[in-house]
């Protein structure tokens, strides 16, 4: 959404949060500074909702530069979806940071009621008192918070269904939610509409598109085929593409590893020529070829990261050639089937599929007035070894429990699925996985995202605890898996 990228910026993840404490009301300690009076009033102005006072606060209270970088009906939007998204913010205090600038720079720390999670409102002056920068972070808890409450893994549940049901109410959040410990469902939940043309609502068995989540799956496939001999992390791609993949890399330079871990420094096929052409161009992994026969290597390969589509793409091309089956067919054959995951495919989109979810994105106009935009010419017509996929929580479920059973790989390929590699400058990222070293242990898994989708697998390898969501509202999922699931996980006993 252009929303995203206006003045006031929301984001969907957060810090790790705790309860809100009663809001602070010593406003003494708050320095009496331009900028932090100017965010004051921005607090005000944000719980009263009033946006034809926003509006004049733009006009006389901001340097030109802030006031006219966009129309003043997108200063109105970006302020109503604020407002629309976090309801009341109470203000707990001012953070300061080293080195202080209290004079030109304000953030004061608040609680966001509907969210339930800490925020920042960061606000610049210039030397005469004008906003020149305006906007709302993710924020650490303050220190002065009692000890989080310890949570059975039944209360974890609890809370976070019923921070899910908070968020549907207010068209916060629409798709399906899975939690469970050790194996065993704890939480699962649909909420939302489906199909916004025909008010269809969300059920658990309604699939959701993965967004990259399936570069999990072009991952295990070549672990897969590095189990069966007729692959090699080492390789470089050189052994399994013609010049008609890549014609202006050195693919020799390239290794497998270097795909699945991002660091091959190819780049991405969401480009412009994507921009222009039909979707229904691309449906086989050949099909994609034109895309990225211009792409030359940002970087020697292992010495930086970079999240590479392509890469995953390329990775997908070598699954193909190294087991002489089409991709879709090998993921079928090798991992979907075998893991019982029923409701799991890269669908065309084209043909009729039941229970697919379209994607939507939320704009609040300036008038208060919403629009549902739709993704349906935005994205692919169907996914592949980089992603867009469709899936459902209960089958996620299911391949973290095929995954942490090794009826899919065996423990050797596990722990390099899931170790990072520093050595090659991917300090977060295994093969194929994302890799967290959190509080509560080693969380491993993937997410997706883009217009109108959002989708997140949380597999807690030392805490025993799987988290899958998935939404067809924009940045859904994060919200709830960054914003309450995590905090609630860190609880739990």
């Amino acid at each position: 959404m252009i929303l995203a990228f206006l003045v006031l910026l929301l984001s969907a993840t957060s810090a790790p949060a705790q309860s809100a404490p009663a809001p602070y009301s010593d406003s003494a300690t708050i320095p009496k500074t331009p900028a932090y009076e100017r965010a004051l009033e921005v607090v005000e102005l944000l719980n009263r909702g009033d946006a034809d006072a926003f509006e004049e606060f733009v006009r006389t209270a901001c340097a030109a530069s802030f006031r006219d970088a966009f129309p003043m009906a997108e200063h109105r939007g970006v302020f109503l979806q604020i407002h629309g998204e976090h309801g009341r913010l109470e203000i707990h205090s001012a953070r300061s940071y080293d080195p202080p600038r209290p004079d030109t720079r304000a953030t004061l720390i608040v609680w966001s009621t509907w969210l339930e999670a800490w925020r920042g409102v960061v606000l610049e002056v210039d030397g005469d008192g004008r906003v020149v920068g305006l906007r709302v972070d993710p924020a650490r808890p303050p220190s002065d918070l009692p000890q989080a409450e310890v949570l059975t893994a039944e209360q974890v549940a609890e809370r976070l269904g019923g921070f899910v049901d908070r968020l549907a109410s207010r068209d916060a959040f629409s798709g399906t939610v899975l939690l469970a410990k050790e194996g065993k469902l704890l939480l699962t939940k649909a909420v939302g509409i489906a199909n916004r043309d025909f008010d269809v609502p969300v059920t658990l068995d309604t699939k959701f598109n993965l967004g990259s989540m399936n570069k999990m799956l072009t991952a295990v496939a070549c672990l897969q085929l590095v189990e069966q001999g007729k692959l090699s992390l080492d390789d470089p791609i050189a052994k399994y593409l013609g010049e008609d993949w890549l014609p202006q890399v050195d693919k020799s330079q390239v290794e497998v590893r270097h795909l699945l871990t991002h660091t091959s420094g190819l780049g991405s096929f969401f480009t412009e020529e994507f921009d222009r052409s039909s979707r229904a161009l691309y449906r086989t992994v050949d099909d994609w070829k034109p895309l990225v026969r211009d792409e030359t290597l940002a970087f020697e390969p292992g010495t930086q990261w970079h999240y590479s589509n392509t890469g995953m793409l390329i990775a997908g091309a070598i699954v193909e050639k190294a087991s002489g089956t089409d991709y879709y067919d090998y993921v079928r054959a090798h991992i979907t089937g075998p893991a019982g995951m029923t409701n799991t495919d890269c669908y065309e989109l084209d043909n009729a599929n039941r229970k697919l979810a379209v994607g939507y994105d939320k704009e609040l106009g300036a008038d208060g007035s919403v629009t549902w935009h739709n993704n349906l010419f935005l994205h692919v017509v169907r996914g592949g070894p980089a992603g867009g996929g469709y899936s459902t929580v209960e089958d996620l479920f299911r391949f973290d429990q095929a995954l942490r059973g090794e009826k899919l790989v065996a423990r050797e390929s596990l722990d390099q699925l899931w170790r990072t590699y520093p050595e090659l400058a991917s300090e977060g990222y295994g093969l194929g996985f994302f890799v967290d070293r959190s509080a509560v242990g080693t969380i491993v898994g993937h997410s997706g995202g883009f217009n109108g989708i959002s989708a997140v697998l949380s597999m807690y390898l030392d805490a025993g605890y799987t988290i899958a969501v998935l939404s067809n509202l924009g940045g859904g999922a994060a919200t709830v898996v960054e914003g309450k699931a995590r905090e609630l996980i860190a609880q739990g006993r």
